[in-house]
């Protein structure tokens, strides 16, 4: 049996079946007998086509035809499909690709979130747990005596965050908002509990309040004086003990308040706290100790009652013994401001601490303080130095005590203005009226050093640093005025040749008060009238007038005294400055004319002494009053400072 053309033909590859294919096509669409197609066939159709026009055909013929047609179909069909299938491999594997991909950057971005929001976690359980502990340290730190009550349930707890709260709000929250809400006597009454930890920041707190002048009424109208005072009484933690008499402090700066704090019994108790410092006292500690002081300087600040009270209550030895034992310079500066306000016109007082040896305790007290590095206790001792000294016997005490030579150390070596005037002021003090005082500080080098400052700071001007200088400068000028009436202190000046800078210096300062004192230094340096008759009848002139003195007292009467009556020294100084030679030789050839006569007619034995002028020749008076230059003090709290971690909890609560 023949084989069949199937059989014996071999299957082509893929390459050669579409080629076979594509030619057929071209032979059939390039024949005459065949129909181009108005749409695309498949290849079934086309095959179906073609074999059904070759019918006629013998049955070989048309079997071969028919198998080789079905073989080139069945091929391209393979073709077709494989290339179908690897496209929807290719677009499949790209799908995957994309899903992977996508899949990779949201499992990146959970694993992202999901370490972001645990770091945020811990760093919540760290704050959370660093703010307990910084509260915890906070109270903790109002307790450390053994004795305290510490026992906190929830409410206490939450009394104790509002007074935190309260303490931080003080400063940033409008003042009027926490008098309307009654602040000052929800404190004032939280001070009444028997928890300290409740106590403590509540005394914090009213501490903070009372810093503002508009609440220092109400506090005391609140029964906060009352319940500081028992405080100050009774509890044993020197924390809260602090805070009530920073308190205190503050509430006495109000003038209304200063006898409320006498008939309360708060200086009382403030005294009792001086006085029961010690070793074996853990109640009052140096923060305690110098807030006390405080509150007493406050209260006897401009009330005399309160000053008598205050020495009647025999606290100046303990004083005298803080001054000389303590280092802390809160506690030094407000003892000296004490004394200082003690001491203020008030004889009896005065005379009291100098009883105590007061006047060398100051001395004590500045180096013990370092000098220079705290110039809060220059100030405070220098002031108590000016007021001690407020009568004759008190300024010889206080200038045999070493004052003067402190105060004129303090003059060459302080750079603060408010210190410089300090001394130069206690300088005026001690010697105002006091020929020995005078004579002791020109010996020391008072002249020197008061002519440096007044020369150095004295031109004033508009800035606040040149306002200080110029006050600093004024007293120094009030302190020559006073130590160049006498005669010795003014050969020192002459001996220092400078007149002519000091007369420059009143002439061109822009300060009236510069100018006010500094005429009075001018006018001390002219003489009495009979003084300069002879010297003009010698053919000599004065060396103030030389430089210029004339013209400063002229500027003086015109721009400080231009709207009201001048002095009478200035104006008796301006009478001398007019005083000719002309006049003055024809005076004294008038006495001598008389003195004959009266030597003729023996009246008198001796012409020397008619002939020399008639007027003695006496010291001027002071230029101004002794208790013009007493100052009192202001003794400011010192405020404690809360930690950043309590200030950011109490602002992430609010």
């Amino acid at each position: 049996m023949p084989p069949s053309p199937t059989s014996q033909s071999s299957n082509p590859t893929h390459d050669e079946a579409k080629a076979i294919l594509l030619a057929n096509r071209s032979a059939m669409s390039s024949a005459k007998n065949f129909v181009q197609p108005t749409k695309k066939l498949t290849i079934a159709e086309e095959v179906g086509k073609k074999l059904k026009r070759m019918e006629d055909k013998p049955f070989s013929d048309f079997l071969d035809i028919a198998t080789r047609e079905f073989d080139l179909a069945v091929s391209l069909q393979v073709s077709e499909l494989r290339e179908t299938f690897d496209d929807a491999l290719d677009e499949l594997r790209t799908n995957c690709d994309s899903v992977e991909k996508n899949l990779t950057h949201l499992l990146t971005w959970k694993q992202a979130t999901c370490n972001k929001r645990v770091a945020q976690a811990l760093q919540q359980r760290d704050q959370e747990r660093k703010e307990k502990l910084s509260l915890a340290k906070w109270m903790k730190e109002f307790t450390p005596s053994k004795y305290a009550h510490t026992q906190t349930d929830e409410v206490d707890f939450a009394f104790i965050r509002f007074a935190l709260n309260m303490a931080i709000a003080c400063d940033v929250c409008p003042v009027q908002k926490q008098l309307d809400a009654g602040a000052p006597a929800f404190l004032a009454s939280m001070l009444t509990v028997k928890n300290d930890c409740v106590v403590g920041p509540a005394s914090m707190a009213l501490a903070h309040l009372s810093l503002h002048v508009e609440c220092k009424a109400p506090i005391a109208a609140a029964g906060g004086i009352v319940a500081c005072v028992n405080l100050v009484n009774d509890n044993p933690n020197a924390p809260i003990v602090s805070q009530a008499c920073k308190t205190l402090a503050s509430v006495a700066m109000w003038p209304a308040n200063k006898p409320l704090m006498a008939g309360k019994g708060a200086i009382k108790a403030l005294v009792r706290a001086v006085q029961s410092v010690g070793p074996d006292n853990e109640r009052i500690d140096d923060d305690a100790l110098g807030s006390a002081f405080c509150g007493l300087c406050n209260c006897a600040e401009g009330n005399d009652a309160n000053r008598n009270l205050i020495v009647e209550l025999d606290v100046m030895k303990s004083v005298e013994y803080i001054c000389e034992n303590w280092t802390d310079p809160y506690v030094l500066a407000s003892a000296a401001k004490l004394i200082c306000n003690l001491a203020f016109s008030n004889v009896y007082t005065a005379m009291s601490c100098l009883s105590s040896h007061c006047d060398e305790a100051l001395n004590a007290s500045i180096k013990k303080g370092g000098g220079d590095k705290n110039p809060d206790i220059q100030e405070g001792a220098m002031m108590a130095f000016c007021n001690l000294s407020n009568n004759e016997s008190n300024q010889t005490h206080v200038g045999a005590s070493g004052a003067i030579k402190l105060a004129i150390t303090t003059l060459e070596s302080s750079d603060d203005p408010k210190v410089l005037r300090a001394a130069a002021l206690a300088c005026a003090s001690m010697g105002h009226n006091s020929f020995v005082n005078k004579t002791r500080m020109g010996d020391q080098g008072a002249i020197k050093a008061l002519l440096e400052v007044a020369i150095g700071r004295g031109m004033g001007g508009d800035h606040e640093e040149d306002f200080l200088d110029a006050k600093a400068a004024e007293a120094c000028c009030l302190a020559l005025a006073t130590l160049l009436l006498n005669q010795l202190n003014q050969q020192i000046l002459a001996e220092l040749h400078a007149v002519e800078v000091f007369v420059q210096l009143v002439e061109e300062t822009e300060s009236m008060e510069v100018l006010a004192a500094g005429a009075m230094v001018v006018a001390a340096l002219v003489p009495q009238p009979d003084a300069k008759k002879r010297l003009l009848c010698e053919g000599r002139m004065l060396p103030i007038e030389a430089a210029g003195g004339a013209e400063v007292l002229t500027r003086a009467k015109q721009w400080v005294y231009g709207r009201k009556t001048p002095p009478d020294w200035l104006l008796n100084t301006l009478e001398i400055f007019q005083i000719t030679e002309e006049e003055a030789i024809k005076e004294q050839r008038d006495r001598e004319t008389e003195a004959d006569r009266l030597v003729s007619e023996d009246l008198f034995l001796d012409n020397r002494v008619v002939s020399s002028g008639t007027t003695a020749n006496q010291f001027q008076d002071e230029f101004f009053t002794h208790v013009s230059l007493f100052r009192e003090a202001v003794a400011e709290i010192r405020p404690v400072e809360l930690d950043d971690d309590l200030v950011e909890m109490a602002d992430k609560l609010f």
